[in-house]
Order: C-alpha cells, then sequence, then structure tokens
C-alpha cells in the first residue's frame, strides 16, 4: 500500500506540472481570453442542442460549468462575459415557448437570468480568488524551493520519529546520497554509529530546550574525502497549537572560516604581544616622546615625556605650549622644514629637542623626540673646563722653567741693587731727595722681589710639610704685616677666631693664603670699610675660615675668573695671588668658596682640614 502511494505522488508529481500550464497559464492576453470564452460557449450550445428536451435537464446547468471554466482559464471578467452570453443562448434559444425567432418577454425569464447572473459573479469571484491564491503560493512555494536547493548549506526536515522528510541537494552532494534513498530513512541507516549518535544527541538537545541547538563535528566529505567541520544548528518544528511536527537540521561547512579565526586568533595574540612590547619600550625609554596635534594639544606622551612636563597619566589633555612657551615657534619651523632640531631651556633643565611634521596640512600632527642633556652639558662644560686648565697646567710648565730661568738671572741683580740702595742711604752728606729716590728704589725692588717670588711659587710644584697650627699665632702674625696698610686704608679688622682652633697645614703657605686674601680685602676697600676674620670649627673632620669684606664686591662676570693665573681687574696687580691661593688650598686637601655680590662686598670661606690640639696630643 505505501509503495503504491509512492507511485501515485511521484505520478502527480510528473503530470501537475503540464496540467498546470494548461488549466492555469500564466501569459493571458485577452485575445486568448474571449477566444476561450467563445470557444466554451460555443461547445456548451453544441452539447445543449445535441441534449434535446428541456426535460433532460435546466439550460443554465450546460453553461454554468462554461462560465465557470472560462473563469478559470480568462479569469473574472471572461468568466462575467461566458455568463452574459450563456444567459442569452439559454434564454432564446432553449426555453419554451421561445424559438430561434421568437423573442417573447417574459418575467420569469427576467428573473432567472438574474439570479443565474448574480450566482455567476460569486462563483466568478471565488475562482478568481483561489487562483490568486494558488498562484502566489506556487510562486512563493516556488522561491522557497529555488533558495533551498540552491543555497549551499546542508538542509533538511525530518519527523518526530527521526525519519527525514525532505533535504536538498547540497545534502546529496556532502554525503554522496540519492534524495529518494535519504527520504524516508533514519540517522541510524545511513551513517555511522559515531556520527549518528553525535546527530541524535543534538536532536534531544534542541527537543529539551525547545530551541535551536548548535553543535560542531568534523565529517568526511563523500567526494573528496576531506574532513570538513560542519556547524550543525537544529530547530524544533512546532504547528500552531504547540505540537511537535518535525527537525529542521541546517549544517554549514566553516572549516576556512575556523582556520581563518584560529589565524586571526594568532595574528591577535602576535600583534598584543608587540603592542605590548612597543608600549613597554615606549613607557620606559630613556627619552621624552611626545604626540601634538595641529592646534597644540597633547595627544600621547610616555613615561619620561610627563615627568619632563610635569603632568600626570590621567590629565586632560593640555596645550603644550603651557609648558614650553617657545613650542609655537618651533612648531611653525617644523612646519615649514619638516623636522627640526631645538635646544630648550625650561625648569632649570636643558633640553634637546626633535620635531618631525607627519600628516597632510588638513591635519597636521607633530611627533617630538626630547632628550635632557644638562648632564652632557655640565660634562661638556667640565671637559671644557679640563681642557682649559690642562692647557694651563702645560703653560705652567712652560712658566716653570721661564721662572727657573728668570729667578735665577734677575734674583741676583736685584739683590745686588738693593744692597747698594740700602748702603747709599746710610751716607751722611746725602741729600734728603737723593735719600728718598733710593728708598723708593729699594721699595720697587722688593715689590719686584715678591711678583718673582709668587710667580717661582705658582709655576714651581712645592713640597707640602703640614704640621698642627694654632690658627690664632698665625692671624696675629699677618695682621702685624699688614697692619699698617690696613691704617692706611681706614680699614678696621675684627676678629673671631676660636683659641683651641688648630689646622693641619704647611705654615708658610697658610700665611701666604692668608696674606693674599687679607691684602686683596683692604685693596677692595680703597675708601675705608670693615675687614673680619672669623674661624670655627665646622666639623670634627675640618675648619671654616672666614675673610669678609664691606667693599665693593665682584661683578658676576668677574667672578668665575678670579682664580685664573694672570687675570686681573687692578692695574698694579700680577693676577697670580688668587690662583697661588687656590693652588696651595687645593695641595692642602681644603676647599675655598667665594660668595659676592656688586655693592655688598664679599665672603672668601676656606674649608680646611683641622688638627687636634696640642692637649689633645698623645704625651
Amino acid at each position: 500500500m505505501r509503495l503504491l502511494l509512492d507511485r501515485v505522488r511521484g505520478q502527480l508529481n510528473r503530470t501537475m506540472p503540464r496540467l498546470e500550464a494548461i488549466l492555469f497559464p500564466s501569459g493571458r492576453s485577452w485575445a486568448y481570453r474571449i477566444g476561450i470564452v467563445l470557444l466554451l460557449v460555443f461547445t456548451a450550445f453544441m452539447v445543449r442542442r445535441l441534449i434535446g428536451p428541456p426535460e433532460l435537464g435546466v439550460p443554465f446547468l450546460t453553461f454554468f460549468p462554461a462560465a465557470a471554466i472560462s473563469a478559470v482559464f480568462g479569469g473574472f471578467w471572461a468568466g462575467m462575459l461566458a455568463t452574459a452570453m450563456g444567459s442569452v443562448v439559454a434564454t432564446y434559444f432553449f426555453i419554451p415557448p421561445y424559438s430561434m425567432y421568437l423573442f417573447e418577454f417574459r418575467y420569469e425569464t427576467v428573473f432567472s437570468n438574474v439570479v443565474y447572473i448574480l450566482d455567476e459573479i460569486v462563483v466568478c469571484s471565488a475562482i478568481a480568488a483561489l487562483h490568486r491564491f494558488y498562484r502566489l503560493s506556487k510562486d512563493q512555494n516556488a522561491e522557497l524551493n529555488t533558495l533551498i536547493e540552491t543555497i549551499p548549506d546542508l538542509v533538511w526536515l525530518k519527523n518526530p520519529n527521526g525519519v527525514y522528510l525532505e533535504c536538498n541537494p547540497a545534502v546529496e552532494r556532502f554525503y554522496g546520497l540519492n534524495r529518494d534513498a535519504v527520504i524516508g530513512k533514519t540517522t541510524r541507516d545511513l551513517f555511522p554509529d559515531r556520527i549518528a549518535e553525535s546527530v541524535q544527541r543534538q536532536d534531544q538537545a534542541a527537543l529539551n530546550a525547545d530551541g535551536p541547538a548548535t553543535n560542531e563535528m568534523w565529517v568526511a566529505r563523500a567526494s573528496d574525502g576531506r574532513h570538513i567541520l560542519l556547524e550543525t544548528t537544529t530547530t524544533p518544528m512546532r504547528t500552531a497549537d504547540g505540537s511537535l511536527m518535525g527537525v529542521l537540521g541546517i549544517a554549514r561547512d566553516i572549516t576556512e572560516r575556523r582556520q581563518l579565526e584560529d589565524e586571526v586568533r594568532s595574528r591577535t595574540t602576535e600583534l598584543e604581544r608587540e603592542r605590548a612590547l612597543l608600549k613597554a619600550i615606549f613607557e620606559h625609554t630613556g627619552d621624552g616622546i611626545l604626540a601634538v596635534d595641529g592646534e597644540g594639544y597633547i595627544a600621547l606622551a610616555n613615561q619620561k615625556a610627563r615627568s619632563m612636563l610635569g603632568a600626570g597619566e590621567g590629565d586632560a589633555p593640555h596645550r603644550l605650549a603651557g609648558f614650553w612657551s617657545e613650542w609655537p615657534l618651533i612648531a611653525r619651523a617644523a612646519a615649514d622644514r619638516g623636522e627640526v632640531r631645538h635646544d630648550l631651556e625650561t625648569a632649570g633643565r636643558v633640553l634637546s629637542l626633535s620635531v618631525v611634521r607627519t600628516g597632510e596640512p588638513g591635519g597636521t600632527r607633530y611627533v617630538i623626540v626630547a632628550r635632557d642633556v644638562s648632564e652632557e652639558h655640565r660634562l661638556a662644560d667640565e671637559r671644557r673646563e679640563l681642557d682649559r686648565q690642562m692647557f694651563q697646567m702645560e703653560n705652567m710648565a712652560t712658566l716653570g722653567e721661564l721662572a727657573m730661568g728668570v729667578a735665577h738671572e734677575i734674583g741676583n741683580p736685584l739683590a745686588g741693587m738693593k744692597a747698594v740702595a740700602q748702603s747709599l742711604q746710610y751716607e751722611d752728606d746725602l741729600p734728603a731727595d737723593t735719600r728718598e729716590s733710593l728708598r723708593r728704589m729699594e721699595a720697587e725692588i722688593d715689590r719686584l722681589g715678591d711678583f718673582l717670588r709668587g710667580f717661582h711659587g705658582f709655576a714651581t710644584p712645592q713640597r707640602v710639610h703640614p704640621v698642627a697650627c694654632r690658627l690664632r699665632e698665625i692671624v696675629d702674625d699677618i695682621l702685624f704685616w699688614v697692619r699698617k696698610e690696613a691704617i692706611s686704608h681706614d680699614v678696621a679688622i675684627g676678629l673671631s677666631i676660636e683659641d683651641d682652633l688648630w689646622v693641619r697645614a704647611d705654615p708658610n703657605q697658610v700665611k701666604q693664603v692668608l696674606l693674599n686674601l687679607v691684602v686683596n680685602a683692604i685693596h677692595a676697600m680703597p675708601e675705608g670699610g670693615a675687614l673680619h676674620i672669623a674661624a670655627v670649627h665646622d666639623s670634627d673632620l675640618g675648619a671654616r675660615i672666614e675673610v669678609v669684606d664691606t667693599g665693593g664686591g665682584i661683578g658676576a662676570d668677574v667672578l668665575p675668573r678670579i682664580f685664573d693665573p694672570f687675570f686681573t681687574t687692578r692695574k698694579t696687580g700680577s693676577g697670580l695671588g688668587l690662583a697661588v691661593v687656590k693652588k696651595i688650598v687645593s695641595e692642602h686637601g681644603g676647599r675655598i668658596e667665594v660668595q659676592s655680590q656688586p655693592g655688598h662686598g664679599s665672603c672668601f670661606t676656606l674649608r680646611w682640614p683641622a688638627a687636634p690640639s696640642l692637649k689633645e696630643l698623645p704625651a
């Protein structure tokens, strides 16, 4: 019986398309419709003539099918035309007492025709509506079938018992099965146990969830044996009353998508790793890196740049000109030339900026690399100072050799000249003006001798013999020598020296240091003033000695050079006094500092190694 039904269904499926093309043609012109109406009415007329007497049937029963078929073939208006023609023909050709040439009006005939026409209106309208519904359903089914057959996804439908009811050609191509071999079979009839069990579990999961269930499974494709990853979505199909009518399955080949996803995931991981590395390099590089837009707002800054600017990481965007006032000029130069380098002094630091313009003119941005070169500048200054000192040392070596010869060649004649001048002063008959000239000559000889000794002492290394010296005694000796000169310059000298302050020094050299400082202080006060010498314990390891005057002070442009050899601001100075002082202090392991302000005097401070007093020395 089942086999017979299948054969009948197959025959109908093969026959219906041909009948449909005849009964319901898609292109119906007006000539076609009128031709159908005339043909059907003529056929009904001939059939009615052959039937004979009216006792065999009402004439309307003959033309009613003609009108209905006209509506089917030609539409609503074709059916109405056949109705009108049929009513006229039936009335005037077949109903007694009329004959073909006798026309007599009767009310019952008119009433019958009106009823017939109204009835045909309803029939033709219903037929036309059914025809439109049929065509719409047919078109929708055709579109749905075309979609299902052309879709690359595998689509199938099973009844609640797991029997396949339908499948699209993609299923046939993928599994290498014919549609007739799939319909009416179950999963276990078609596939291996592993695949069948997985499909049944997914179907059961969809039924339990009463909604779509998705699963992924590797399956071998029948055409080439290649393993394909299928993403299968199973959805239970229910009627309006909620009863289960079947299970719809859709499978899609996601092998390439999965490979792309894996590749994208791998690339993303690699990019994230590179991004983290670049971010770490960007944040922890020793140079400051900034990105600034065309309006001057800071768009991006690393940790070093934020430290240079004094800005926090979460701060709102700021204009760079708020930190660097010179930025507009730098940006203008970078916009004109594309790249510019500039040294910027800000907050006590020197920054070397490398600015590059990027982007189009409408979206100009600037990338700035800032490097703190303050230490490099300091080292460069120290290097220049060291080179200068090395040059001076080389000159001093040359001067030392020269000083040896000068002291030998000039020292002895000066001694002889001084002896002659002194002996001539003791002559009784010597005129007063000549005696005064001899005294002046002796003073000039002494000055020249002092210059030679200072020149020789500065240019020639001398051996230091430090001993414990009581600083108060050394200062008293110096004041004995300079008291007369201080009085002549109207300079008052004050002392503040601890009695038990001892220093470790060569007595003659420390006297020379203090003598130079005191004499320079007296000469700095030609109109008079005050000189104060103070000495205290600076710490357990040193003493602080200060020589303070109230003179005119030292200018800021002169102060850095006062210890340079042969540099002097006095017309009669040699420029060696303070150079000798610094040399002696350095040889004793001390340090000399100076503070001065024009119009407010100067203060020279010596940091000198201290020595224990005689009471503290072991017996």
